[in-house]
Order: structure tokens, then C-alpha cells, then sequence
């Protein structure tokens, strides 16, 4: 699957990025992993090598990564503060990514990992650990068996010390805001028909499931949403940009989209048709004048916004506090910032580079902060100018399809 097409943006207590799905099953701890097929070993020694005999004595923490994943980058600095710490002692950090070279190489050099970097340009080393999202985290011990499966923040010193004391782990995915595994197209956990090609499924969902969603190459998935959220990603659009004329109904819903076309637009036309269709609404288009914030770029941070260094993939995650964006452009922050300020952010900074950045606000005013604090900190970080104006936009105004006609 062409990671391009592959988002993620959402805030929930553990981010991943999900991956086409795995071809064979993920192997399970106390089993014996199976074999390093690595095309390429950066940043070790030169008679380095990654198979099982070689490196039985040690503790083995791999972690499967990409340039582009935004969890997988947050995660950097606490897997080096453990590199650090455990050296000197057996233990072996190996770093393993499916992407080129030269976009890896790149990246170290204003991104460091204190670990050997694997190129796993076959795939075959994630299709052999079923790796479905990442970043994702397998430790072998000493006697080479698997010990842990997890997610890498959760892994601590202590646990990789406990392992080299004799020890055995119980570390595992959390239950608590463990990440579904989510394909696009499909309902999780369902039989599936493969000679599928066309389908549009709508159902009620739990309040208590939490939200999922994937979508690329003409699928998409998105589990426990609302039907106003459920109408932002389909027309992708803030709900800032939605104007209501009529109650919404209430309660969570599951839909999943498969198209023939493998065209995400058109993936997504149909996912709003069954939202109208379903819960009888109309929605269209309308210009309005109104209040916004419009971004301009007088002075760059070239520290703080600077090109992308990431591979083809790109992706951006949030919570209440800052936003990460990976090889995104400059639509991810203004998105972030209209869920902030309640009106729309147009970004006029004519600027078209891809991006990697890190933005922060006050955490005095995490849920509504001013739009004064909030346009000192995009000046202060990003370079970049924050004002009121007033512009014309398009905005989705809903209806009652009954309403409509009369």
C-alpha cells in the first residue's frame, strides 16, 4: 500500500500508523523470532551481523519505524535516553524501517537514533513480525526467545534490567487504549467477502469502543464516530466549517467503504451519500462571509518548520496540549488551530513545501486558549503570523432531506 495515502490524525493515549496488512501471523512471546533479513545495517560495526546466533547473550530491542510516522518519531527520544543508559551492558538496540536508504540517512543526520538501523526494503522482516501498525516493539532475551510485544514508550530501563536478571516480563499492548487493528474497507474482526467490489456499511457502535479509522487506495474504515464527525471526514472539513439547520441523531456509528476504483475522492463521496442516505440529511456546499484567522509567513523559523527530511508517507497526531505533523504541509496546523479558536484558519502563507514540525500552546489554556497567547506562540515557534480577517468560505450547510424538500 502506497503509505501517501496513509493519515493518521487523531489524539488517544497510544498513536500508531497503520500498514497494509501483514501477510503472515505475528509471532508470540516465548516463541523464537524469526530471521533479520536486512539489505542494509547503518550505524554499526563493520563485521556487524543480525542473526540469532550472533547476537544470543544479548537483549534485543527491535523497533519498526518509518521517517514518516509521527508516533514513531515522538518515540526517538525515549528509546535513546534507554540506549544510553543501558550502554555498556549486553543489550542491542536494532532500528528497522522498509524504507530507501538515502531517506534514512537523511534523516539521522537532523534526527539521531542511538541504535543500528535496519533496511528492510523487501518487507520481508515486517511481513515476518505480521507488523500491521507502528512504531511497533519486540525484545528478545538473552536465551533468544521473544519476551515482550509492545508498544516502545512502555518499555522502561527497569524492564529491559529485569530481563537481564534472569527475569521474565509481563509486558504487553496496554488493554487500556489499545490500538485496534484497522483496515480499510473493513469492519475489524468480521469474515470478509474477497470478491468484494463494491461495498457501503453503516451500523450502531458502542460508546464505550473508542474511535478507529483507515483509509487509502479506495477503502475506507472509521469506527465510533459521530455523525457530525463522521460528516468532517468525509467532506474533510473542520466542524467549524459545518453549519447545522437540523438536530443530528444521536449515538456512535461504524462505517466502512470499499470502492473498485482505488480513488480515496471518490471513497469518500460515497461515505457521505450513506451518511445522508442513512440518517435522512442534505448537505451542501455553501459561500459565506465570516470571521476567520488567515496564516501568513513574513519570517520562517527554518529551526522549527523545516523541510521534510521523511520518506513518500506522511502523518500528523494531536492532543490537547501541541500537535506533531511529519512530512505534512501547513493545512495539518491550520486544521488544529480552527478546533482551537472555534472559527477558520486560512493558510495564505504561499508556502508549499512539505514540512516537520512540533507546535505547542500554553498549557494554562490547553482546551481554549486566546487567540492573542495562541498567535504569539505560532509567531514565537513557527515564524509565522496568526491575524483576525474577514474572508469568504465555503462551508457545509446540513439539512433535514425532508425539510429540504418541502
Amino acid at each position: 500500500m502506497n503509505k501517501s495515502l496513509i493519515r493518521f490524525f487523531c489524539a488517544v493515549s497510544l498513536l500508531v500508523c497503520p500498514l497494509a496488512r501483514a501477510d503472515s501471523t505475528q509471532p508470540k512471546v516465548g516463541e523464537r523470532p524469526p530471521p533479520l533479513h536486512l539489505q542494509a545495517l547503518l550505524q554499526a560495526q563493520p563485521n556487524a551481523r543480525t542473526d540469532w546466533g550472533s547476537l544470543k547473550g544479548k537483549v534485543v530491542v527491535l523497533e519498526f519505524w518509518a521517517t514518516w510516522c509521527g508516533p514513531c518519531v515522538g518515540s526517538i527520544p525515549h528509546l535513546n535516553e534507554l540506549a544510553d543508559h543501558l550502554q555498556g551492558k549486553p543489550v542491542q538496540f536494532i532500528a528497522i524501517t522498509d524504507e530507501d536508504q538515502k531517506v534514512v540517512e537523511s534523516f539521522l543526520k537532523r534526527k539521531p537514533i542511538h541504535a543500528w538501523v535496519g533496511l528492510d526494503a523487501g518487507k520481508s522482516t515486517f511481513k515476518a513480525y505480521g507488523v500491521e501498525a507502528i512504531p511497533h516493539t519486540v525484545v528478545i532475551d538473552q536465551k533468544g526467545r521473544i519476551a515482550a510485544v509492545t508498544y516502545p514508550t512502555m518499555l522502561t530501563e527497569q524492564h529491559v534490567n529485569d530481563l537481564l536478571a534472569g527475569r521474565r516480563l509481563a509486558l504487553t499492548e496496554p488493554k487500556q487504549g489499545k490500538v485496534v487493528r484497522v483496515h480499510a474497507g473493513e469492519f475489524p474482526g468480521t469474515e470478509q467477502e474477497t470478491n468484494v467490489l463494491f461495498q457501503v456499511l453503516v451500523k450502531p457502535t458502542s460508546e464505550e469502543q473508542g474511535s478507529r479509522s483507515a483509509w487509502g487506495l479506495g477503502g475506507i474504515t472509521i469506527l465510533g464516530y459521530d455523525i457530525l464527525r463522521a460528516l468532517c471526514f468525509a467532506c474533510d472539513v473542520t466542524s467549524v466549517r459545518i453549519v447545522t439547520n437540523c438536530v443530528l441523531p444521536g449515538g456512535r456509528f461504524d462505517f466502512a467503504v470499499k470502492t473498485p476504483s482505488k480513488d480515496d475522492a471518490l471513497a469518500k463521496n460515497c461515505l457521505r451519500q450513506a451518511i445522508e442516505a442513512s440518517f435522512g440529511l442534505s448537505a451542501t456546499w455553501e459561500p459565506r462571509e465570516m470571521d476567520v484567522y488567515v496564516l501568513t509567513a513574513k519570517n520562517p523559523n527554518p529551526h522549527h518548520l523545516a523541510p521534510t527530511v521523511s520518506g513518500e508517507g506522511s502523518s500528523s497526531s494531536s492532543d490537547s496540549l501541541s500537535i506533531r505533523v511529519v512530512n505534512g504541509t501547513l493545512n495539518s496546523l491550520a486544521w488544529r488551530l480552527e478546533d482551537l479558536l472555534g472559527k477558520p484558519v486560512l493558510d495564505e502563507t504561499t508556502l508549499t513545501n512539505r514540512y516537520d514540525f512540533d507546535f505547542t500552546w500554553d498549557t494554562k489554556q490547553a482546551e481554549h486558549p486566546q487567540p492573542e497567547t495562541l498567535a504569539r506562540d505560532v509567531r514565537d515557534q513557527l515564524g509565522l503570523e496568526l491575524s483576525p480577517a474577514r474572508r469568504t468560505v465555503e462551508v457545509l450547510v446540513v439539512d433535514s432531506a425532508k425539510g429540504k424538500q418541502k
